[in-house]
């Protein structure tokens, strides 16, 4: 007897960890099709929601992460800044001077 596409496609979701997506591209039958299905089963909802709470634990960890390791900036001070001021006006006058 062949299986048919629902019980491949829980199988898919719920042993294996595929997402919607995956599963269309693997079985051939569309998106709207498989969440259809997957919204009248009962567990769906808890296996939805223990994924949402992964990925958000997952992204959490990446942005403490990247706040921990990313590099201390330079705050530039007033002189500096005065004096890239000073270079840009000199550079933008010559510009103008020359382009007219």
């Amino acid at each position: 007897m062949k299986p048919d596409w629902k019980s491949i496609a829980a199988e898919l979701f719920f042993y294996e960890g595929k997402t919607i997506i995956e599963i269309s591209s693997i079985i051939g039958i569309s998106v709207r099709s498989i969440s259809s299905y997957f919204n009248s089963l009962p567990n769906y909802a808890a296996e939805k929601e223990k994924r949402k709470q992964a990925n958000s634990n997952r992204k959490d960890y990446y942005k403490n992460h990247k706040r921990k390791s990313r590099k201390r900036h330079f705050n530039p001070c007033g002189e500096s800044l005065k004096r890239e001021h000073i270079t840009a006006v000199k550079i933008l006058s010559r510009e103008s001077f020359f382009s007219g």
